[in-house]
């Protein structure tokens, strides 16, 4: 038997990419769904792909200044061997 099924999978503004450095296509049942997975890869928000407050959506490529200027521009301090990001502090009340 074969079924038709539907998803969405997430694909690069920058390139128009579908995978991530991994090799695999990061794809869900929702738009939701997807952009929460390529942007909390591994459970880490400050890893992945990246959501720009313009709302595009941009895969985790490092090596080029389309998308390190993206991901720099969300708070993302990427460095030649790996994505590093640094959040800026923020003051807890007392």
């Amino acid at each position: 038997m074969i079924r038709t099924e539907m998803c969405f999978v997430a694909v690069c503004d920058v390139c128009g990419g579908t995978e991530t450095t991994e090799g695999g296509t990061p794809h869900g049942d929702t738009v939701q769904s997807v952009i929460d997975i390529v942007t909390e890869k591994w459970g880490d928000p400050r890893s992945g792909w990246t959501l720009t407050s313009g709302g595009q959506l941009v895969c985790d490529v490092v090596d080029d200044r389309a998308h390190r200027e993206a991901h720099e521009a969300a708070g993302k301090t990427i460095s030649d061997c790996a994505m590093v990001v640094e959040w800026p502090r923020q003051e807890v009340a007392a």
